[in-house]
């Protein structure tokens, strides 16, 4: 497997002042473990790929294209809205711009960053049969705008980039995360070229707001939902839905997003619903790389959510396990 780290796309969103619990670390701890084990890694690759505002557009609305591209206050104001740095009362929530070392509206560009190491990670599964990209997976984004801590959907961008340049006809999206895969599935909803699987917490965030007709419960095409203390069903429940996703027909490409959240010692309080142990996130990401494997499907994988400073473990033991067979 090919792993990809850009030190230059890593958010450091406390550089902006944001607090909220994500492990913004965790590309470089996973870095240092791999470096330890003598596992090689590509280093400094998005200069190689170009990214338009019309592969964006490719997925994103115009109304919100015109906001990302538009002035810095409309842009800051979106990223406000993604991150949720201000509260119900009109206060800042987890945001202190004094303590800012750059505008926020820069953020934008580490974001862009991020998304082309998930298209390059698709182009190289595309060569090398498995491709990790230490970073990406903002699978919350939707056509109208940012939500989630996703600015804009990277996922569905690399999937149509590929499909438009990488003679790509069909993908899966294969969602692991802890929260429902919803803005992939929104923006791919009745796509027969790109079909999704999404095994989640059946409770908690995104799907504790808003009525049934809200876009966050537009279902994945396989969707699996684990409530609390389920946790012993969801290997053999995901087994079951890969195989349900395979009775859809072979895809050219599968983009796995890796979320480490569903991990027991994960610090996300949106996020606690779903409780694994280690050894079954081991299990967990073993089955998902051994199901496309043995069947000869190109795989690209993105780190997704990850709270807290255990939750790089996750990701190490996986890929070193990956390297030892």
């Amino acid at each position: 497997m090919k792993i990809l780290h850009d030190p230059n796309s890593n958010l450091h969103l406390t550089k902006y002042g944001i607090q909220v619990p994500l492990a913004d670390d965790r590309d470089f701890k996973v870095y240092d473990f791999l470096k330890n084990k003598g596992i090689p890694v590509t280093m400094n690759f998005t200069q190689n790929v170009t990214l338009t505002k019309e592969d964006i557009a490719q997925v994103h609305n115009a109304e919100f294209m015109a906001k990302l591209y538009g002035t810095k206050e409309e842009l800051r104001q979106e990223i406000i809205k993604c991150y949720e740095l201000i509260n119900e009362k009109g206060e800042y929530h987890r945001y202190d711009p004094n303590a800012a070392k750059a505008p926020l509206e820069e953020l934008f560009d580490s974001v862009l960053l991020k998304t082309k190491g998930t298209m390059f990670a698709v182009q190289e599964a595309l060569k090398t049969g498995a491709c990790f990209f230490l970073g990406g997976g903002f699978h919350h984004a939707m056509s109208f705008g940012g939500r989630g801590f996703c600015l804009i959907n990277d996922v569905v961008i690399a999937s149509r980039w590929a499909q438009k340049n990488l003679n790509v006809k069909k993908v899966w999206v294969i969602d692991v995360d802890a929260h429902k895969g919803d803005g992939t599935a929104e923006l791919t909803h009745n796509d027969p070229t790109i079909k999704t699987l999404s095994i989640h917490m059946a409770q908690g965030w995104p799907l504790d707001s808003g009525s049934q007709d809200s876009p966050w419960f537009i279902p994945s095409d396989v969707e699996i939902g684990i409530k609390s203390g389920e946790e012993k069903t969801y290997l053999p429940r995901l087994k079951e839905g890969l195989l349900k996703l395979e009775s859809e027909g072979k895809p050219d490409l599968a983009i796995v997003v890796q979320g480490s959240d569903p991990y027991e010692k994960d610090r996300l309080p949106s996020a606690s619903l779903l409780k694994l142990t280690k050894e079954q996130m081991l299990e967990r990401d073993l089955l998902v790389y051994n199901f496309l494997k043995d069947r000869g499907i190109p795989q690209a994988y993105v780190m997704a959510g990850g709270y807290g400073e255990h939750v790089y473990e996750i990701y190490c033991q996986f890929l070193e396990a990956v390297f030892k067979k």
